[in-house]
């Protein structure tokens, strides 16, 4: 007991030696400072009429020097005596504390260290979820061989006030998901998802569920909702068991409406929608009457344009392949023009010019020979993924561009914006997707499903969506 109690005595006069040392330099900067600043505002208050308020500023400082000096007296007067403090302790423990107490008041110490110490190793981390759920993936950007399932995803978890937990039930695979596969939109994926890592990316832009949870902030929707969700390419998908989105990417899916159907409805919607509202001489009000070509009748976005532009009493024509032509024509296209081994310019040749052409995608065909068949102000919309230079910038361009996203972003936060009026977000609003559901609970508008697959066929999908011969959406179903 003697030896432990003389080397603690050590420490104790050691660590007062240090503590002087550290009050004599900080006593010595102190005094310097006060020197200085007395020294500044004699040289600045050497006016006759400020000589009050120097007088002032002399006694304050005195003052402080005042306080100084007595705290400092008092330190130095201060005597450690170890062995005087560790007889009292023992003395007290000998007359008024047992030695269970002293036990209990070690294991106390302890637990209480124990539980201090986890608690302060696991602040400000947020709860992760144990479970795991299956996902479609882009693990690298080498083309669609770079696609799969796994089924070992972390389950996302709210982190925003105005963020849903979806369950989703199914999600429809497009065209735009075989290209993120080779690197679309990768600038901006890296840049608008608050830090994520660009790989692994999520396929999937649409989907139908079920919201499970919600933020605080959350209005419009609660748990137990049925819901049809878009996000942009540059977005995490929605080709998972379980998705995070916000409330301005979310819509009540019509009751009458299945799941399934749903689920390619809300970006393909919109895509079209925007195409014809902003990219277009066609209008709700001045359709009627109006002749338009729709080359790619049978893609998801074909699909809908028909019976959009039918809807507001357009003359609808498409170009399709011939298997698909009774579909088209159930859709509401007033003629065909069958895509085959025939001469698409003589087909094109037999009607007459067109006010608006829509081209969709599926049969290649050149830009310019769609435009000759254009009436004098008719308008030309492709609504296949526009090029993205941002994919191909180099180090010193691509500095330059990111610069720029990120002043845009910070003006953006500043002034309220939001942050999803990027490229393809900004066709993807609530509006949009308020109206498709609407007129899809009128049973006005349909989407057209081929073919529905299981997560870990996804080879088989993306196989189907790039062929040529494929009508409508191709469908990942979960549940």
């Amino acid at each position: 007991m003697d030896e432990i109690l003389f080397h603690l005595s050590n420490q104790i006069e050691t660590l007062q030696i240090k503590s002087l040392v550290i009050c004599q330099q900080g006593q010595q900067w102190l005094l310097m400072w006060l020197e200085s600043i007395h020294q500044y505002l004699m040289n600045f208050y050497d006016q006759q009429s400020l000589q009050s308020l120097k007088e002032l500023l002399q006694q304050t400082i005195n003052y402080m020097y005042n306080i100084w000096e007595q705290i400092q007296f008092q330190f130095y007067t201060i005597q450690f005596i170890p062995r005087d403090i560790y007889q009292q302790l023992e003395q007290l423990c000998k007359t008024n504390v047992s030695r269970r107490e002293i036990t209990f008041g070690l294991i106390g110490i302890s637990v209480g260290t124990l539980i201090g110490y986890c608690i302060g190793i696991n602040w400000g981390y947020t709860t992760r979820h144990l479970q795991h759920m299956k996902a479609v993936i882009c693990h690298r950007y080498i083309g669609i061989e770079g696609a799969s399932m796994i089924d070992d995803a972390e389950i996302p978890s709210i982190y925003r006030s105005n963020e849903l937990l979806i369950q989703v039930r199914a999600a429809s695979l497009n065209i735009i998901d075989t290209k993120i596969c080779s690197g679309y939109s990768r600038m901006y994926r890296r840049l608008l998802n608050s830090g994520q890592k660009d790989l692994p990316v999520t396929l999937g832009r649409e989907c139908a569920g079920t919201v499970i949870d919600i933020g605080q902030k959350v209005v419009n929707f609660d748990v137990g909702d049925e819901v049809m969700l878009a996000v942009p390419s540059w977005a995490p998908g929605t080709m998972a068991e379980y998705l995070i989105c916000i409330e301005s990417q979310i819509v009540k899916r019509p009751k009458i409406v299945p799941f399934e159907v749903c689920a390619s409805l809300p970006y393909n919607g919109c895509m079209a929608y925007d195409a014809l509202v902003n990219k277009s001489n066609i209008q709700e009000g001045n359709a009627k009457g109006k002749k338009v070509l729709v080359y790619g009748g049978t893609t998801p976005i074909g699909c809908i344009l028909i019976q959009l532009i039918k809807l507001w009493g357009g003359c609808v024509v498409s170009a399709c392949r011939p298997h698909a032509i009774p579909i088209i024509k159930a859709l509401g296209a007033n003629d065909i023009i069958p895509l085959d081994e025939s001469d698409i310019e003589k087909n094109l040749q037999i009607h007459e010019k067109f006010d608006a052409i829509f081209y969709t995608g599926g049969d290649p065909i050149n830009e310019q020979t769609l435009k000759k068949y254009l009436l004098p102000y008719g308008t030309y919309v492709s609504t296949i993924p526009e090029y993205l230079a941002s994919d191909t910038l180099g180090f010193f361009f691509g500095s330059i561009f990111t610069g720029w996203v990120r002043i845009k972003l910070f003006f953006q936060y500043i002034f309220g914006l939001d942050s999803l009026q990027w490229k393809d977000g900004i066709k993807i609003n609530a509006m949009y997707l308020q109206i498709l559901s609407d007129l899809a609970a009128a049973d006005n508008l349909q989407t057209v499903v081929e073919k529905v697959y299981a997560p870990h066929h996804i080879d088989q999908a993306i196989q189907h969506v790039l062929d040529p011969n494929a009508i409508g959406s191709t469908l990942i179903k979960f549940q």
